[in-house]
Protein backbone atom coordinates (compact mmCIF):
# COMPACT_ATOMS: atom_id res chain seq x y z
CA UNK A 1 0.00 0.00 0.00
CA UNK A 2 2.89 2.70 0.68
CA UNK A 3 4.18 2.20 -2.28
CA UNK A 4 1.14 2.86 -4.37
CA UNK A 5 0.42 5.92 -2.33
CA UNK A 6 4.10 6.90 -3.15
CA UNK A 7 3.94 6.56 -6.77
CA UNK A 8 0.53 8.19 -6.44
CA UNK A 9 1.71 11.29 -5.19
CA UNK A 10 4.71 11.43 -7.74
CA UNK A 11 2.63 11.27 -10.70
CA UNK A 12 -0.04 13.42 -9.21
CA UNK A 13 1.48 16.95 -9.72
CA UNK A 14 2.73 15.93 -13.47
CA UNK A 15 -1.28 14.82 -14.18
CA UNK A 16 -2.31 18.08 -13.05
CA UNK A 17 0.19 20.08 -14.80
CA UNK A 18 -0.69 18.18 -18.03
CA UNK A 19 -4.23 19.38 -17.25
CA UNK A 20 -3.47 23.13 -16.70
CA UNK A 21 -1.93 22.85 -19.55
CA UNK A 22 -4.47 21.53 -22.06
CA UNK A 23 -7.08 23.83 -20.31
CA UNK A 24 -4.62 26.81 -20.72
CA UNK A 25 -4.30 25.39 -25.09
CA UNK A 26 -7.95 24.78 -24.96
CA UNK A 27 -9.13 28.68 -24.12
CA UNK A 28 -6.88 30.24 -26.42
CA UNK A 29 -8.73 27.32 -29.33
CA UNK A 30 -11.93 28.26 -27.76
CA UNK A 31 -11.04 32.05 -28.86
CA UNK A 32 -9.87 31.28 -32.02
CA UNK A 33 -6.41 31.92 -31.73
CA UNK A 34 -2.97 30.32 -31.58
CA UNK A 35 -0.74 29.97 -29.05
CA UNK A 36 1.60 32.21 -31.25
CA UNK A 37 -1.01 34.70 -31.20
CA UNK A 38 -1.46 34.79 -27.64
CA UNK A 39 2.13 35.19 -26.88
CA UNK A 40 1.93 38.40 -29.50
CA UNK A 41 -1.16 39.27 -27.89
CA UNK A 42 0.69 39.42 -24.22
CA UNK A 43 3.33 41.71 -26.14
CA UNK A 44 0.86 43.94 -27.80
CA UNK A 45 -0.76 44.51 -24.89
CA UNK A 46 2.23 45.30 -22.69
CA UNK A 47 3.60 47.97 -24.91
CA UNK A 48 0.03 49.53 -25.82
CA UNK A 49 -0.03 49.88 -21.83
CA UNK A 50 3.38 51.73 -22.59
CA UNK A 51 1.36 54.53 -23.96
CA UNK A 52 -0.99 55.25 -21.53
CA UNK A 53 1.23 55.41 -18.72
CA UNK A 54 2.71 58.42 -17.25
CA UNK A 55 6.48 58.51 -18.77
CA UNK A 56 8.28 59.46 -15.32
CA UNK A 57 6.37 55.91 -14.26
CA UNK A 58 9.75 54.46 -14.68
CA UNK A 59 9.16 51.21 -12.68
CA UNK A 60 5.92 50.46 -14.46
CA UNK A 61 7.79 51.16 -18.25
CA UNK A 62 10.54 48.66 -16.76
CA UNK A 63 7.91 46.10 -16.10
CA UNK A 64 5.72 46.67 -19.47
CA UNK A 65 8.92 46.03 -21.61
CA UNK A 66 9.57 42.67 -19.49
CA UNK A 67 6.53 41.81 -20.07
CA UNK A 68 6.85 42.25 -23.49
CA UNK A 69 9.82 40.58 -23.71
CA UNK A 70 8.09 37.61 -21.70
CA UNK A 71 5.88 37.29 -25.26
CA UNK A 72 8.37 37.12 -27.67
CA UNK A 73 10.25 34.43 -25.97
CA UNK A 74 7.12 32.44 -26.09
CA UNK A 75 6.46 33.00 -29.12
CA UNK A 76 9.84 32.15 -30.53
CA UNK A 77 9.08 28.44 -29.50
CA UNK A 78 5.66 28.27 -32.19
CA UNK A 79 6.13 28.64 -36.35
CA UNK A 80 3.85 30.91 -38.13
CA UNK A 81 1.38 30.06 -40.12
CA UNK A 82 2.07 31.50 -43.47
CA UNK A 83 5.54 29.62 -43.01
CA UNK A 84 4.13 26.20 -41.55
CA UNK A 85 2.13 26.20 -44.28
CA UNK A 86 5.26 26.13 -46.88
CA UNK A 87 6.22 23.09 -48.90
CA UNK A 88 9.25 21.61 -46.62
CA UNK A 89 12.33 22.01 -47.80
CA UNK A 90 15.30 24.75 -48.44
CA UNK A 91 12.79 27.90 -48.62
CA UNK A 92 10.93 26.71 -45.41
CA UNK A 93 14.04 26.08 -43.47
CA UNK A 94 15.18 29.36 -44.38
CA UNK A 95 12.20 31.40 -43.23
CA UNK A 96 12.23 29.23 -39.94
CA UNK A 97 15.22 30.76 -39.48
CA UNK A 98 14.31 34.42 -40.68
CA UNK A 99 11.34 34.46 -38.34
CA UNK A 100 13.63 33.17 -35.55
CA UNK A 101 16.24 36.07 -36.63
CA UNK A 102 13.59 38.76 -35.91
CA UNK A 103 11.75 37.32 -33.04
CA UNK A 104 15.30 37.29 -31.27
CA UNK A 105 15.70 40.65 -32.83
CA UNK A 106 13.02 42.14 -31.33
CA UNK A 107 13.41 40.67 -28.04
CA UNK A 108 16.91 42.23 -28.00
CA UNK A 109 15.37 45.58 -28.79
CA UNK A 110 12.53 45.15 -25.85
CA UNK A 111 15.53 44.17 -23.11
CA UNK A 112 17.14 47.55 -24.40
CA UNK A 113 13.42 48.80 -23.54
CA UNK A 114 13.73 47.53 -19.66
CA UNK A 115 16.84 48.40 -19.19
CA UNK A 116 16.88 51.83 -20.88
CA UNK A 117 13.13 52.52 -18.11
CA UNK A 118 15.87 51.10 -15.39
CA UNK A 119 18.16 53.79 -16.28
CA UNK A 120 15.65 56.58 -16.43
CA UNK A 121 16.81 57.57 -19.91
CA UNK A 122 14.12 58.86 -22.02
CA UNK A 123 16.21 58.83 -24.85
CA UNK A 124 17.69 55.32 -24.59
CA UNK A 125 13.66 54.91 -24.07
CA UNK A 126 12.65 56.20 -27.62
CA UNK A 127 15.75 54.72 -28.94
CA UNK A 128 14.34 51.28 -28.10
CA UNK A 129 10.78 51.94 -29.48
CA UNK A 130 12.03 52.83 -32.50
CA UNK A 131 13.68 49.27 -32.76
CA UNK A 132 10.86 47.79 -31.48
CA UNK A 133 8.88 49.36 -33.76
CA UNK A 134 11.44 48.27 -36.80
CA UNK A 135 11.52 44.39 -36.37
CA UNK A 136 7.75 44.29 -35.32
CA UNK A 137 7.37 46.18 -38.76
CA UNK A 138 9.65 43.85 -40.46
CA UNK A 139 8.08 40.71 -39.00
CA UNK A 140 4.62 41.40 -39.06
CA UNK A 141 5.57 41.99 -43.30
CA UNK A 142 7.02 39.11 -43.61
CA UNK A 143 5.21 36.36 -41.50
CA UNK A 144 1.23 37.89 -41.17
CA UNK A 145 -1.13 38.02 -43.72
CA UNK A 146 -2.38 41.70 -42.45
Amino acid sequence: MKKNTLSTWFFLPIFIGSLALSASVSADEEEGRTPLESAMEQTSDALKSLRKMDKSDWASGAKAARTAADGVRKGMEFIPALVKDMEDGKEKSKAIADYRRIMGMSYVALCELEIAYLEEDQAKVDAAVSKVKATKKDGHKKYTDD
